[in-house]
Formats: C-alpha cells, structure tokens, sequence
C-alpha cells in the first residue's frame, strides 16, 4: 500500500462526505440505528456524539439508546483540545463551531460501557482517523482499553470509510468496533 499522509486522506474524506446526497446521509442514520445496540452497549452509561451534517447522523441512535434504557453522555469541547461531558438531553446548545452540546456534569468516562467516536475514517486493525484536533485522542488516553476491562470503542462511518488501515500514530487511540450503515466489523 502506498503511504499516504493523514492531511491528504483528511482532506480527501471530508470532499468526499461533502459529495454524499442528504438522503445518503439520512439513510446512514436509519440503518446504524438499527443494528443491535443493546448488545454493544451493555451496560448503562454509554457515550455517543451529536453528528455534523456530514456525518453518519446520531438522532436516531442516541433515541434508540435512551429507548434501550441508557444514559447518553455527550462531549463537550473545551479549551486545550479537550472534552468534558453532559447527559444527552433537549437543552442543547449550539458552541462557536455550530455542533451542539449539553450541560455539563461529572460524568466519568472510563465507567462508560461504550465509547461511541465520531471518524473520517477507520482501519480494520483499530486505526481511526478524525478531524485532527486530537479531542478524542487526549480524552481516551485517560480511559483504559478494552482489553484492560475499559469501555469497548466504537467508531461510526459510511461502508465506503474503511480501510485495512489508516494513517496513524502511536499517540492516535486506537478502537475495537467499527460500525457502518450494511455492518459491525470488530477489530482483532
């Protein structure tokens, strides 16, 4: 495979999502919705995220999620590239960037059940790739993994946004779940 550098895989996958049709999109979100969440989020608390208009949407997931009987966190960006979280609510507020978020509250991440990570792109051997500021990255450094008993991390994208791998870097968090509007493919 040719190397390819995380700014021009970035740059391509946001044209990309910029060309994907609003019913596409509206599509992705349906779909996602409807796979078996109860089983990838066993336990109560989970984290999910409020999508942007190019993204798989997360309306009907976080609504099949409190349906299921779970607390939704939500991030919250602060300064220094790092996140806070709040409980998914109706009183969200739109920050400087246009995405929505709650009210803060003491949510403790690492006592999450999932992890549910918004992506570019994501590699079959657990390599995400997001927008670049690192938001993810620095809140998940503090979660243990998986595999150490932490929260399972699930990336959501489009079938066509995965690849056997993407470029990444030892700082990158890596993830165990990718699941797209046709599939779940767990990483090994």
């Amino acid at each position: 495979m040719v190397s390819r550098s995380k700014d021009t895989v970035r740059e391509q996958s946001i044209s990309a999502r910029v060309a994907r049709s609003s019913a596409e999109i509206s599509a992705a979100g349906l779909a996602i919705a409807k796979h078996d969440w109860a089983n990838l989020c066993q336990g109560k608390l989970v984290t999910c995220f409020v999508s942007m208009a190019t993204e798989p949407p997360t309306s009907q997931l976080r609504t099949k999620l409190h349906d299921l009987g779970k607390n939704v966190a939500l991030p919250i960006m602060k300064p220094g590239n790092s996140l806070a979280w709040g409980f998914d609510g109706q009183d969200l507020v739109k920050n400087s960037y246009g995405i929505h978020e709650p009210v803060a509250a003491e949510i403790d991440i690492s006592q999450a059940s999932a992890i549910i990570i918004p992506a570019l792109r994501v590699g079959r051997d657990g390599s995400r790739l997001g927008r670049g500021a690192g938001y993810y990255d620095r809140a998940l450094a503090k979660v243990p993994t998986h595999s150490s008993g932490g929260p399972i991390r699930i990336c959501l994208v489009f079938d066509d946004e995965v690849d056997d791998c993407v470029p990444n870097e030892s700082h990158d968090a890596r993830i165990d779940v990718i699941v797209t509007p046709t599939q779940i493919l767990y990483v090994s």
